[in-house]
Parts: structure tokens; sequence; C-alpha cells
């Protein structure tokens, strides 16, 4: 279970793990909040792009049976998900191997922390699955987002165009560094 920390505002690791087809309605929710939250915060992201026509719930049920889709939980809620792919076409080297792709990464917007904790998961996860690389895109006029994933390490490494999105592609070496070991 995932543990909030009122201090800190920070939701801790922990319930972390495969969603199942019982949470795509809980997942249509949560992408509705967090498209809800981008209009009221004026950012230009899915809001803007039919982000939930490209991507409807039958989509969401694919990527669960393929076991992509990782979901967070606070009791018995669906707090964040995303899909970890070991593909991704946007990418030109999007099937080199070396690199899990981060696709879908949303959480409640009332719990503050958890993408990053969401993100340092898939960190983990990747190491633990022997990639170099967290590979993830955003787009391209969203310059708070851009800080953001800057800030948590993810650089700049092209750019991809997808109908009506224009992404920033972005990555993070996830293995230890010669001076850290």
């Amino acid at each position: 279970m995932l543990l909030h920390n009122a201090e800190t505002e920070m939701y801790l690791p922990g319930a972390i793990g495969p969603a199942r087809e019982e949470d795509v309605p809980a997942i249509m929710d949560l992408l509705q909040r967090r498209i809800d939250w981008m209009d009221e915060k004026g950012l230009y992201q899915w809001n803007k792009t039919g982000y939930l026509t490209c991507y409807p719930p039958e989509h969401f049920r694919r990527l669960i049976r393929e076991e992509v889709v990782l979901a967070a939980r606070e009791t018995d809620r669906l707090t964040g998900i995303m899909a970890l792919l070991s593909r991704d076409p946007r990418w030109p080297n999007g099937n080199d191997g070396k690199a899990f792709y981060v696709h879908h990464l949303a959480t409640d917007p009332a719990c503050p922390g958890l993408g990053k904790e969401m993100l340092s998961y898939a960190e983990s996860y990747a190491r633990q699955h022997g990639k170099p690389f967290l590979r993830l895109d955003s787009q391209k006029v969203n310059d708070a987002l851009s800080r953001y994933y800057e800030a948590l390490g993810y650089f700049p490494a092209g750019e991809c165009v997808d109908g009506a999105y224009v992404g920033i592609l972005r990555e993070k070496s996830v293995l230890p560094s010669a001076s850290s070991i």
C-alpha cells in the first residue's frame, strides 16, 4: 500500500503492481481527472490532443492483458497508472532492447509526489531487468513538464510527431555510474 507522509506531502513506495482489467473504468476516470486538471492549470498536454479518443478503454484492456500496465493504489483506490513498454516506434532506436518506455503516466492530482515515486519504481524495474535506460516523451510546448522531467534527470534525446502530438523524447540512464560503485 502506498503510504502518505503528510509532513512532506510525498507518497512513499508501496503498492505499485499490475493493473487488472476491472481497473479500466477507474483508469479512464483518473485520466479524465488529470485532463481536467491540465485545463484548470492552463497546460497544453493530453487535454489538447484528443487523448481519450486516441486511447479508449479497449487500448488499456489490451495493454493490461499484455501485462505492461502498473497501477498505484491507496487503500482500494487507484491513484496512478503507467505502462512500461519494451518498444516504442516514436523513437528511432525504439526497438534496441536497451530501455523501457514509459507511457500513460498519470496520477491523481490529489496525490502530490506520486508521479516521482512511480518513475523511481520504473527506474528500479528497468535496472532489475538489465535495461540501461528509461525513456519517455512529453509535449514539446509544455515547459512546466519539461522542467519537471529534467529535474528528475530525463534529458532531451530528440523529437517525435504523432498526429496532433509533437513531443520531446527524453532519456535517463538508470545504471549506477562508475563513480558510485
